[in-house]
């Protein structure tokens, strides 16, 4: 960096304490490479951070930044020995403590008017550092610059980096790309609404929650402004009625002004609405049952999951509307009465004269809940109230209802204790929820992954808060059949009085709480409950008739007007990723994935940062994009995974490629983290790999799929009393799953765990009981012989007069044979047969005479009992044929899954992640080590093929750690 020449007419440059003293006394200075870390490191809090792509690929088998007991400061001074070459300046490192210190805005330090900084020592010494040579590396296409003879190759200036063009590696990590837009469902759900978001970049959230937020605020605010045209509007008001009647409820989809256009619209909302709720219910019970399958299958969730946002946003649209018109039917407003409103004048106890011969009209004040003042006419008022009652209970009370039960039952739940029985305080709470999210496929998910935790059922609050706001304006209302006869005057003061007490509290709410994640959201919320407690407080000042009124009936109101509706469309605007992209490009702002300000930032030459931005990236791009190892286009990278973490993740429908491994050990490493996964390497290639090896095999060859048994030491699994059920085993880091026939879910992770695990399967006692169980299994849906007789009771058995039977007569059915079935609560479909958990026997004899298993003699302890013997013993002609079927697909299954994990470590091992990706060195090392762990010849010929690029990225990560002074410099820059 050279040193900043003084410009004609700009400020004379500062020394390093001058510079500081200006910037604590708020002067401008830009930012020029101070000492690093720089004091002002703490600046960085107000500087933006995003979540770009590298949070999703930071795969560092370290921590990222070196925790201290104290910060401290690293200085970079030129060192006092004498120099070796002389032209290089060697560098010493002097620790300073961090002294307290008022931080610095990062805004101030790098404004463009900022009063320039001078640092000739560090000037001087960044001007005699040498420039590292790196060898030129062509590109694989072999293009050249120009035309003709003699044109020089293309040169790639960071090796392999260039196959990346036009995706990124988070795309090949996930083998998917952003959909088109005609069959994105976010592009879709944006385009029913007219709101134009980025397909990129933008998640189903932003998209609902910017859009719902808008109208939210618009139908609430056209609530609120109704009340003013309670105390009376002059007919030449057009304009006036036009902004604050027509244009909001219009915008609210307030449509209703009569009694024909109130049945019209309820009737054809109502029919809607109907339809729209039984789809929903039906889509959010499937949504809210999805159960993790058992064994190594993918979690099926809704298969038209972008349906339920639709669907759920159209109801949450049309539930004000619906709800008004329903509330105004049964409250009978004017809007319904067959004549003009008689009460406007003020007056309790109108006098109206007759509107015809008393035979042929009703009493000119009788006018509520009829259609019509005329005698012989069909009131079909009844039938409005009626339609009113169930649209008002069906969706007013119960969608609210049902949408905080949903929500409820599918937000992840987040365990006071960790699993080493620690207690997590609120801090890990929310990280932990946050996790949860991140891990949640739930095709609800976008109801609340907006909010933070314990908010997650905000959506149905805020439409409890719809629902208070339009039962203060419709019911406390002297228009309506409720209120016609009591003081005008007073129950406008009344409702306005409590309608601003309302909104005060959802401000509040809004302002201690703050429910939302994201700060946009927070802020749009926080102005429009601002706009509804003005509005409530203006309309009070025009009820109360005080001085001035016109004011806050005309300006004022239309203030708020203006802001409310402007503020609404601009934090739609403003949170759509488009726009973020605009206003990030506009303001030249750098967001960076890390705290590149930190004091504790590790920039040692072991730095994780340098190693996965040069090393490390090079090397997944190297394995995702050769044509050898790439994953196949077609494959989708599906995972069985638990939902909390209990196991590791375990790659399904594996193709063959090593892509797809060097994915799948990514995965792992997120999921179970550093240290259990190196001391997964040591266990699986160690010392202790033959042994190891025998007892993997062992369980998967004998003891994995139905029928498996394990009694933990120590405390037992709740609800459980068989101690039988279904496993599976995970190959790394090896974790052997057993869903128990009861329900529970157990892991094994433990090789001490393990052995016991094989130990009581091979004991004779479990080997006895486990053949029964497989005897009965072979029994399963056949017609067996098992003599019953069935009492039946005649007459009616309820009890009479509390004294107890009615009739006593009983007869007595005899069955000789039944069918034999077995209830399962999983679901393990294997070549026709289910080996999912559950084991409850049911004999059935006709279609209402069912029976369990304990006719037969059968125990929860699997015991060999006489009445069972005599069962097995009658049947016994049914076994052979049924017994050989059920282990044949036994052993299919458990060969199938064995070649799999065995497919999977040939193809790339689990400690290429450790030794290789992990480990940069020079590029003889690392192909000979790679070729040692490795036995696939594509991985091979990639690791061979590639010298030149694996030397010039060494090379690269070599030189920018040289010393914190490159490391950091290339950490800010790429």
């Amino acid at each position: 960096m050279s040193q900043h020449p003084r410009r004609p007419g700009s400020s004379p440059i500062l020394s390093y304490e001058d510079a500081n003293q200006a910037l604590q006394t708020k002067r401008m200075i830009p930012f020029c490479l101070i000492r690093y870390p720089l004091e002002m490191s703490q600046m960085s809090q107000s500087k933006t951070i995003s979540a770009n792509s590298d949070d999703v690929t930071a795969i560092e088998l370290n921590p990222l930044l070196q925790r201290t007991a104290s910060s401290s400061q690293t200085t970079l001074i030129p060192s006092s020995s004498p120099q070796h070459d002389g032209t290089a300046a060697t560098l010493a490192l002097v620790r300073h403590d961090l002294k307290p210190h008022t931080p610095i805005p990062l805004s101030d330090v790098l404004s463009r008017n900022a009063v320039q900084v001078s640092l000739p020592i560090l000037d001087r010494h960044i001007s005699i550092l040498q420039l590292p040579n790196f060898p030129a590396s062509a590109s694989e296409e072999g293009s050249t610059l120009g035309k003709g003879k003699g044109s020089a190759p293309t040169v790639a200036i960071f090796p392999p980096m260039e196959r990346l063009s036009g995706t990124t590696l988070v795309n090949l990590e996930n083998n998917a790309k952003v959909a088109p837009a005609w069959r994105n469902r976010q592009s879709i759900f944006s385009s029913l609404l007219n709101v134009a978001l980025g397909i990129t970049g933008s998640s189903a959230i932003a998209s609902f929650y910017s859009v719902q937020g808008l109208i939210d605020t618009l139908q609430i605010f056209a609530l609120i402004l109704s009340t003013f045209f309670s105390h009376g509007a002059k007919p030449d008001e057009h304009w006036r009625t036009l902004f604050l009647k027509t244009i909001p409820n219009t915008l609210a989809l307030n449509f209703a002004s009569s009694l024909v256009q109130s049945l019209i619209l309820l009737v054809v909302f109502m029919s809607i609405a109907g339809i729209l709720l039984f789809f929903w219910s039906r889509m959010t019970q499937a949504c809210y049952s999805v159960v993790m399958p058992e064994g190594l299958q993918s979690t099926q969730f809704l298969k038209n999951s972008w349906a339920v946002a639709i669907v759920t946003f159209i109801l949450t649209v049309i539930y004000l509307p619906l709800s008004t018109m329903a509330v105004h039917v049964l409250v009978w407003s004017d809007d319904l009465w067959a004549i003009p409103n008689p009460y406007l004048n003020g007056t309790i106890t109108p006098t109206v004269d007759p509107l015809g011969p008393p035979d042929q009209y009703r009493n000119p004040l009788d006018f509520c809940y009829t259609s019509t003042m005329l005698r012989n006419e069909i009131n079909y008022a009844p039938v409005v109230v009626l339609l009113a009652v169930i649209c008002f209970l069906g969706l007013t009370i119960w969608f609210p209802i049902h949408l905080h039960i949903a929500i409820r039952r599918v937000t992840p739940k987040v365990d006071r204790f960790t699993e080493l029985g620690a207690p997590r305080s609120n801090s890990d709470m929310d990280r932990e929820y946050q996790r949860l999210l991140g891990r949640d496929r739930n095709p609800l998910n976008f109801l609340y992954s907006g909010f933070r935790r314990g908010w997650a059922t905000y959506e149905a609050i805020y439409l409890f808060a719809k629902l208070t706001t339009l039962l203060l304006t419709a019911v406390i209302d002297p228009d309506n059949c409720l209120f016609r006869t009591a003081a005008r005057d007073k129950v406008l003061v009344a409702r306005q009085i409590l309608l601003l007490i309302a909104m005060l509290v959802f401000f509040t709410m809004q302002c201690v709480y703050a429910p939302f994640m994201d700060p946009v959201n927070n802020a749009s919320e926080w102005f429009s409950r601002l706009n509804y407690v003005l509005t409530s407080a203006a309309s009070l000042a025009v009820a109360l008739n005080i001085p001035g009124q016109d004011i806050f009936n005309g300006p004022v109101l239309y203030v708020i007007y203006i802001v409310t509706y402007g503020l609404s469309f601009y934090f739609m605007f403003i949170n759509m990723s488009v726009t973020h992209r605009l206003v990030k490009r506009l303001a030249r702002r750098i967001d960076f994935s890390i705290d590149i300000f930190s004091p504790r930032l590790d920039l040692s030459p072991t730095s994780p940062h340098t190693k996965r931005r040069i090393w490390q990236e090079a090397l997944s791009t190297l394995l995702l994009t050769d044509e050898d190892c790439r994953i196949p286009k077609t494959q989708r990278m599906e995972y069985k995974q638990s939902r909390d973490g209990e196991y590791p993740p375990y790659l399904l429908h594996f193709a063959g490629s090593p892509g797809e491994r060097h994915v799948e050990n990514l995965k792992i490493l997120r999921e179970v983290g550093a240290v259990a996964y190196t001391k997964a390497v040591a266990l699986v290639s160690g010392p202790d790999y033959t042994w190891f090896r025998n007892l993997e095999e062992t369980i998967q060859k004998h003891f994995v799929g139905p029928d498996l048994y394990w009694k933990p030491y120590g405390v037992k699994p709740r609800n459980c009393t068989r101690f039988f059920g279904n496993s599976w085993w995970i190959p790394f880091p090896p974790t052997l799953v057993i869903r128990y026939d009861d329900g529970p879910e157990l892991v094994l992770s433990e090789v001490r765990d393990l052995e016991h695990y094989v130990q009581q399967n091979s004991s004779e006692d479990i080997l006895r009981k486990r053949q029964l169980r497989m005897a009965l299994r072979a029994l399963d849906g056949q017609i067996v012989r098992w003599p019953y007789d069935h009492i039946h009771y005649v007459g009616d058995r309820g009890k009479f007069c509390c004294c107890g039977r009615r009739y006593a007569a009983e007869t007595s059915i005899h069955y000789q044979s039944c069918v034999f079935y077995i209830k399962r609560d999983g679901h393990v479909q294997w070549e026709g047969l289910d080996l999912g958990s559950g084991f409850d026997v049911e004999l059935t004899y006709a279609k209402k005479v069912q029976v369990s298993g304990t006719i037969i003699g059968l125990t929860d302890d699997y015991e060999i009992t006489e009445p069972l013997a005599r069962f097995l013993s009658m049947n016994e002609q049914l076994i052979p044929g049924s017994l050989s079927y059920i282990e044949a697909v036994l052993h299919n299954y458990r060969r199938h899954l064995r070649k799999e994990c065995e497919r999977k470590r040939a193809t790339l091992s689990y400690r290429f992640l450790t030794a290789v990706y992990d480990q940069p060195r020079e590029p003889r090392g690392l192909s000979e080590s790679a070729i040692e762990i490795e036995s696939d010849e594509r991985v091979r010929r990639l690791m061979a093929g590639n010298v030149n690029i694996f030397e010039i990225t060494y090379d690269r990560l070599c030189a920018v750690s040289k010393s914190e002074l490159a490391t950091w410099w290339y950490i800010f820059w790429c």
